[in-house]
């Protein structure tokens, strides 16, 4: 049995198995809302298997045929918060963005933060798992891969708004792009200083900005 403590060692990130039955649905996603509220009440230090476990009314054992670690738990909960602000990009995308003008996308930037601020927030635990996968060794990889994901897509859709070629070069300045844009989400939710509204407004000119010097360093003008 694994410890939580993963030290130097890499960590195994895979769940042991999806669950099929009902009743493994059940208890796997017992484990998934038990961790999510542990996020919220006690915080990425003091987590573990064992409280996960008694919150969600198994034993410790049976969390351990599902997931090998806490890490693989939140693990799961952040590929969940990845989908779930995806499902948001791709609505964004649908309704402000295709068979739009060009100009649609950078017009909708707002809106796009606004609704990736509102995937995070409803989901339980959203902001904890965020700073999960920002401060967990063995959770910044897939942070990383999960935001290279969204700037290959962002930056494809933005390429064939402009008509330019997606070179490496216009993914890295996406990619910078990206991670303004979830600059400006964190700050409208974890900030009580702050009012959401003008970090996602501010966020907004900020990606926009950084947007049409990208488009200059392609050679295009959006004049």
């Amino acid at each position: 049995m694994q410890s939580d403590d993963n030290g130097s060692r890499e960590v195994e990130l895979v769940e042991k198995h999806q669950p099929k039955q009902a009743r493994a649905i059940k208890t796997y996603e017992a484990i998934l809302t038990a961790a999510a509220e542990l996020l919220v009440e006690v915080g990425l230090e003091r987590i573990s298997t064992n409280l996960i476990a008694e919150r969600a009314g198994i034993t410790v054992p049976a969390l351990y045929r599902y997931f090998p670690n806490k890490y693989s738990v939140l693990n799961a909960l952040g590929a969940r918060l990845m989908d779930h602000q995806n499902e948001a990009f791709s609505s964004w995308h649908e309704t402000h963005v295709a068979g739009k003008p060009a100009s649609a996308l950078m017009e909708s930037m707002e809106e796009m933060l606004r609704q990736t601020y509102e995937a995070t927030r409803e989901l339980t635990g959203g902001l904890e798992i965020m700073h999960g996968m920002q401060v967990l060794g063995p959770l910044q990889k897939v942070r990383l891969q999960s935001h290279w994901t969204v700037a290959e897509a962002f930056g494809q859709f933005w390429c064939d708004q402009y008509q330019v070629p997606f070179t490496a070069e216009v993914a890295q300045r996406v990619r910078i792009a990206v991670e303004i844009g979830f600059c400006a989400v964190q700050i409208a939710l974890e900030d009580s200083r702050m009012d959401p509204n003008v970090a996602l407004e501010e966020g907004a000119t900020a990606l926009r900005l950084y947007l049409i010097h990208v488009a200059q360093k392609a050679g295009v003008s959006l004049e």
